[in-house]
């Protein structure tokens, strides 16, 4: 079926398109054509094509075309024999031979006639040809691709320091963009701002983040609206606390969204001019593409980049998603083979914490656990340790609960630990450290699936061996709960 090429873009992600317009750019290097000709290449407008197309390329578009016309010019000059400087002035328009020379020297240090001998150090300043998609994707298995080939695999998105204003409460979304466009209007610009030169910089992201006040709550949830800005901007502004929530944000603060490989995908607005359908499905789509690629969910914070705003700030475009992943260190994933054991229920004290940071959910945890431990003067080679959390689950709020195995004759009283039994039961379990955790979850679902093995209602968990309660740990055992057969 034919697919009409308009229709078909809505489905290409910022990078694609910016790498698109890099494709019409070199082709027509010769040629004269006007950069609006270059953001319709990208499906952009122009103000959208300036501003990402510096965010991406790391030059802005005027630039990498000047750059790369001089560039082409000077291997004509180095590879064809008997070339007059003019004419190749001329063929990458420049309407004079000393406009060119000025230009010539400005990027090599060198007139157009010095060249023939300098030629090697001339051909490594030049600027080369930019491959947006070979620079910042990786491939996907092929099976992959033809199953979802609208999900991109971002080798490399950088840190980016960013104002961010969170609101909790109903319609959050809403509250957090109303309160970061007055912040961006008191300082002078817009979310759609360009510079003198016609260009901008900025990017816009959010993400959901429940009120670590009430994380049980489905109304409190909270939305975080960040916005990329430079560095003089950013010394004006507070950290936001790395644990705490400053109130929840009451006010603009800074921060550092932490970059790293993302899984991408393009969300377009529907005819109903939605977008949050598009993007509940999105999210949905990565979770059933982690299943089958052979990489695995990074626990860093996901993303939802916004595109497209109009001159009063609103949100007009469709959204990136970005979802954080990572390939796995073992070498072989679907090696592990895990060996059965059956957990007997046992009397166990525990401490769960919940909040908005995953960290420091699970720092809270094993200091209260840990300290329980040595106030009671606990056994640690016939006690056991188990902890569990959120798993997988890439949005607040987290929790983390740790259980330590309790001798029959002790009695306690603590206004935090309580006591409860664990009931344990039938597992699959293989043993690992903690740099290969969170993958071998992965190997252990991948192998769940190769072997058609039941999976048990039991509570997973990881079974933590400290010596003396303390760390360093000697080794983690991951217990996948199974149903085994009778046979």
């Amino acid at each position: 079926m034919c697919i009409p090429i308009i229709l078909y873009s809505y489905g290409m992600n910022y990078y694609e398109r910016i790498d698109r317009s890099v494709s019409f750019i070199e082709s027509h290097l010769a040629d004269t054509f006007s950069i609006e000709d270059a953001a319709e290449a990208a499906f952009m407008s122009i103000s959208n094509f300036y501003r990402m197309f510096l965010s991406i390329a790391g030059f802005t578009v005027k630039e990498y075309i000047r750059r790369r016309r001089i560039a082409c010019a000077a291997d004509e000059l180095q590879a064809v024999p008997g070339i007059r400087i003019i004419d190749a002035a001329v063929k990458y328009g420049y309407t004079s031979a000393d406009a060119f020379t000025r230009a010539f020297r400005e990027e090599f240090g060198m007139n157009p006639s010095d060249i023939r001998s300098n030629a090697d150090a001339l051909f490594l300043k030049g600027l080369r040809r930019i491959s947006i998609m070979d620079e910042y994707f990786e491939l996907n298995d092929r099976d992959i691709v033809k199953d979802y080939p609208d999900i991109k695999l971002l080798k490399k998105l950088p840190d980016m320091k960013v104002a961010c204003f969170k609101y909790f409460g109903p319609e959050p979304e809403n509250h957090a963009f109303a309160e970061m466009k007055k912040w961006v209007q008191q300082n002078g610009i817009r979310f759609n701002a360009k510079n003198e030169n016609g260009e901008s910089a900025y990017r816009i992201f959010g993400f959901n983040n429940p009120d670590p006040s009430n994380p049980e709550s489905d109304e409190t949830y909270g939305y975080e609206v960040c916005v990329t800005i430079d560095d003089g901007l950013y010394k004006k502004l507070n950290d936001v606390p790395v644990y705490g929530s400053h109130e929840n944000y009451p006010e603009v603060m800074r921060k550092t969204l932490s970059g790293g490989m993302f899984a991408v995908v393009s969300i377009k607005r529907d005819e109903h001019n939605d977008v949050g359908t598009g993007i509940m499905k999105g999210w949905q789509r990565f979770n059933k593409w982690l299943e089958l690629s052979r990489y695995m969910w990074d626990q860093r914070q996901y993303l939802e980049e916004h595109l497209g705003f109009s001159d009063e700030n609103e949100h007009t475009g469709g959204v990136d998603l970005y979802m954080p992943v990572r390939s796995p260190s073992l070498k072989n994933i679907s090696a592990v083979q895990p060996v059965p054991e059956t957990i007997q229920p046992v009397r166990a004290a525990y401490y769960r914490a919940s909040g908005s940071d995953r960290e420091s959910v699970a720092r809270e945890t094993w200091q209260v656990m840990l300290a329980f431990a040595k106030k009671q003067k606990l056994d640690a080679a016939s006690s056991r340790i188990f902890m569990f959390g959120s798993g997988f689950n890439p949005n607040p709020p987290f929790f983390h609960e740790i259980m330590i195995t309790l001798p029959e004759e002790l009695t306690f009283s603590d206004k935090l630990v309580k006591e409860k039994e664990f009931p344990g039961g039938t597992y699959m379990t293989v043993m690992t450290d903690l740099k290969h955790l969170f993958e071998t979850w992965g190997s252990m679902e991948k192998w769940r699936k190769e072997t058609k093995t039941k999976t048990g209602s039991q509570q997973w968990v990881e079974e933590w061996f400290l010596p003396d309660f303390t760390f360093p740990e000697t080794g983690i055992k991951v217990c996948y709960p199974a149903l085994f057969s009778e046979e």
